[in-house]
């Protein structure tokens, strides 16, 4: 509206620099509320994996997708750590590229 009413207005970087300044508080305000989600869920995952063991006294109340999926990281991190502590006694150099599992 101030340009519609003053036409000498001619700046226009200082609106972009408002609007990117307020799009970037905004941005940042979301993903810290998702990063706070986040972080609690985790916590209670593994507060859930502490004191329960998934019998059918102490049953774990993590969602099952959740618990696959974190067995699977486990499964591939294990794979990794292995493949890295392998000697390179196969290759002169230690150049051999591995393929990603």
């Amino acid at each position: 509206m101030a340009f519609n009413y003053h036409r000498e207005l001619q700046a226009w970087v200082v609106p972009l620099l408002l609007v990117g300044f307020f799009a970037y508080v905004m941005s940042h305000s979301f993903l810290s509320v998702f990063e706070a989600t986040a972080d609690a869920m985790f916590l209670c995952f593994a507060i859930d994996m502490e004191t329960n063991d998934g019998t059918a006294e102490k049953p774990y109340f993590v969602d099952q997708e959740l618990l696959t999926f974190v067995s699977q990281s486990n499964k591939l991190t294990e794979g990794q750590n292995h493949r890295s502590t392998r000697s390179f006694q196969d290759n002169e150099d230690g150049t051999e590229l591995q393929p990603m599992v």
